[in-house]
């Protein structure tokens, strides 16, 4: 591939607001110049065929390489003569009187007439004939500024240089906006790059002449506007953004929109949440809430799809305001503080900080930023147009819908919310009867890295307690611990019922089963065909397997497809150890609901879609209206069909509705005088939980996990695994049966160890 065809940072094209794609590197004055440069640069001969460092870049960043790649040009074929011919600034557009923007010699023209034609950079940049054949020079001369950026551009990407982009990436001015006016000012050419303390607090008064009463360049209010930006010929690269400390050394830098020549990071990333990632890193597992930084999501191209044949502008500019909101997601990120952080040379700048206000406001309105418990902002962060008159009604005050209706709040909507109980959470009830918080309904956190439950913890100083791998095994036969090789044993054999069945599922399209068949199915295989001992003590550690899924389903495996049992796997997880809620879930609630509308007791039969507004009825004969409905209800609810639509809804959604599965899930919780499972303790003296396997398949999946509430001072709370209602054996359908059940196998669980203590305390 040329140089004159790098497709490195590649600007977007602007089909969307009508615009073209500019001419990039088209002249044959880029070609003649990367190929004199090619030959006379010694130092760097063979340079661009030196292996790179290893690196993950996007698959469509591969195929347009291939796509754009041109055999190599004879410099032969070209002469130098036509470099300022064909290079001149012809197009419409641009003003026929022009300024030199480097200035870099005392010949310089300063200024055209009409015998002189300059070199086009941008619309209000370009370079006169003088300045342009001294930067020519520059590859001739050892150590100077173009080969050691060059050196710098070839280590970090894998597409070649050329003096075009030497110049938009290392000479042209920078321009900053004063704090007190907003006017757009160009600084002198020595001045040094620009930190987000001096871009914030720059003011007009910092430069020679100048004032807030002096006029703005007409060349930086032209680039404010947006077709302005298909003028450029040579990509517009940020220098030391912070997204630098996320995914240094995993990408090529000038395909994700930044100069591999400024890595400098000017960042404090003491504020940042431990526990979020905020971008994929190749080779490791995707997990929830993450971003390819070197690709745009679907949506992404649906709001911006002037972008998606060339993304780089768009994904430098997402993937800052992504870093720097993950950098302090503890008080709310503003369009000023973004601009901050934004360095590029040359007039790009002022027509990026106009750009950056689309993008941050789309990242605002779909929570991928400022998402959580914050102060509200003096004003919305967003545009008027977004919420302006918008009035909006929630139904249901579950975590759903109260974090929905901050959210709503937080962008400038009138929200109130409409809850059928008599106070808020839904099914996240703490009960502090027995001295800690022991949640009636969700208590466990799955995956901390990037959880919204562990940032709004963070955020409120709630706190949460992360749980180790580490589950000892007791015994419901013997009451002891299992044998660690027979657990081993068991753990793996399990595994590899599970990996037979998605062997199944990948090689075939139709059929299925239940799991519990499938698995019983391959089991016995198994041991018949390699004459394993397939022991009692074995057989018990299997049902406690398969108990666990059952948990994880929310129901009989006899029920569960065997082809769907792990259909969540098929997108992105939180990632990370599990935690536990130790302070409940009434701080976060609270905090959510704080200055909402929300009317406790008004549980919503009706809703009349039909007009421009949306009309909705409640039990004790109150009328809503608004201009959007939201309805944050469990999914059992949906499937009762307690609330009359007008119109009807969908018949493929009522569908949908009821053909998910919701299990119901049984929990008891128990205080002892003293912890009888300290025997299982570690070594400091902590326990997060213990496994209890069963004694027979009958009793599989009841009480399958023991959770130690205690605090590290104070021992005793005991809350058991949960248990699916639907599949209960017919004899603990009853609640006091059930506690009877739960207190025979605690006690068969302890007397082993009594007994032991009595006989060892004997003379």
């Amino acid at each position: 591939m040329d140089d004159d065809e790098s497709s490195t940072g590649s600007i977007p094209t602007l089909e969307a607001e009508g615009l073209i794609q500019g001419e990039r590197y088209s002249t044959s004055e880029d070609r003649d110049d990367d190929d004199e440069l090619q030959e006379d640069a010694e130092d760097d001969e063979g340079e661009e065929d030196a292996p790179k460092p290893k690196r993950k870049c996007a698959e469509e960043a591969m195929k347009k390489m291939a796509k754009s790649g041109r055999g190599a040009r004879d410099s032969n074929e070209r002469s130098e003569s036509n470099d300022s011919r064909e290079g001149s600034c012809e197009q419409m557009q641009c003003p026929q009187e022009k300024a030199c923007c480097l200035r870099l010699i005392p010949q310089c023209s300063k200024s055209s007439s009409t015998s002189t034609k300059f070199v086009h950079i941008t619309k209000g940049e370009h370079v006169c004939p003088p300045c342009y054949e001294e930067v020519l020079k520059q590859p001739r001369q050892r150590g100077s500024a173009y080969l050691q950026w060059k050196d710098q551009w070839t280590g970090e990407s894998r597409n070649k240089t050329h003096v075009k982009l030497f110049i938009q990436d290392q000479l042209l001015p920078f321009w900053l906006a004063c704090d007190s006016c907003g006017t757009f000012r160009r600084l002198p050419s020595n001045a040094p790059t620009p930190t987000p303390e001096t871009i914030e607090s720059f003011d007009c008064s910092e430069l020679k002449n100048s004032s807030c009463n002096v006029p703005e360049e007409s060349s930086a209010s032209e680039a404010r506007r947006p077709q302005w930006i298909k003028s450029i010929v040579a990509p517009v690269l940020l220098h030391n953004s912070p997204t630098l400390h996320y995914v240094k050394n995993e990408y090529f830098y000038d395909e994700i929109g930044l100069s591999p020549a400024a890595l400098k990071q000017n960042v404090d990333v003491r504020k940042s949440a431990r526990n979020m990632t905020p971008f994929i890193i190749p080779d490791e597992p995707t997990m929830a809430f993450c971003l390819r930084p070197d690709v745009m999501e679907y949506d992404e191209q649906l709001a911006f799809p002037e972008y998606t044949s060339e993304s780089a502008l768009y994904l430098a500019i997402r993937n800052l305001i992504v870093t720097l909101w993950n950098m302090n997601p503890f008080e709310h990120l503003t369009l000023e503080t973004c601009c901050a952080h934004l360095v590029c040379r040359g007039l790009a700048r002022v027509w990026i900080c106009q750009e950056l206000k689309r993008v941050f406001e789309y990242l605002c309105v779909k929570n991928v930023v400022n998402y959580g418990i914050l102060n509200f902002p003096k004003f919305p962060v967003i545009s008027e147009s977004y919420y302006k008159d918008l009035e909006v009604l929630i139904v249901g005050a579950g975590i759903s819908g109260l974090c929905a209706a901050r959210q709503l709040r937080a962008m400038g909507a009138k929200v109130t919310v409409l809850e059928a109980k008599s106070k808020i959470g839904g099914r996240m009830q703490d009960d502090w009867s027995l001295g800690v918080a022991v949640g009636c309904g969700a208590q466990l956190i799955t995956g901390v890295i990037n959880n919204p439950i562990v940032l709004m913890c963070e955020q409120i100083k709630s706190g949460y307690r992360p749980l180790s791998d580490e589950c000892p095994l007791l015994d419901a036969e013997t009451g002891e611990l299992v044998n660690a090789l027979d657990d081993r044993i068991v753990d793996k054999h399990f595994n590899c019922l599970l990996d037979a069945i998605g062997n199944w599922r990948n090689k075939t399209k139709d059929g299925d089963g239940s799991l519990h068949e499938f698995l019983t199915d391959i089991h016995n295989y198994f041991i018949t065909k390699s004459g394993t001992t397939w022991t009692k003590a074995h057989d018990r550690l299997l049902q406690f397997q398969i108990g666990n899924v059952e948990f994880s389903c929310g129901a009989n495996s006899k029920e569960v497809s065997a082809r769907n049992w792990d259909q969540n796997e098929t997108v992105a997880q939180f990632a990370g150890e599990h935690a536990l809620l130790t302070e409940g879930s009434d701080g976060i609630l609270s905090q959510l609901a704080s200055g909402t509308d929300v009317r406790c007791q008004h549980e919503v039969t009706a809703i009349d879609w039909h007009g421009e507004k949306v009309v909705v009825k409640t039990k004790n004969s109150r009328r809503f209206t608004a201009d959007k409905v939201l309805l944050c209800l469990p999914l059992a609810v949906h499937q009762r069909h307690e609330i009359n639509y007008k119109p009807p809804i969908p018949k493929w959604k009522l569908n949908a509705f009821n053909n998910l599965g919701a299990g119901l899930i049984e929990k008891v919780a128990v205080r002892y005088p003293r912890r009888f499972w300290n025997s299982l303790l570690k070594k400091d003296g902590s326990l997060d939980y213990f496994g209890h396997v069963p004694k027979s398949e009958d009793h599989r999946g009841l009480f399958n996990m023991f959770y130690d509430f205690s605090s590290r001072t104070r021992a005793s709370n005991l809350t058991d695994d949960r248990y699916t209602k639907d599949s209960f054996p017919p004899f603990l359908k009853h609640q006091n049966a059930l506690l009877r059940s739960y207190v025979l196998r605690v006690r068969r669980l302890r007397e082993p160890r009594q007994r032991e203590k009595r006989s060892r305390s004997r003379p």
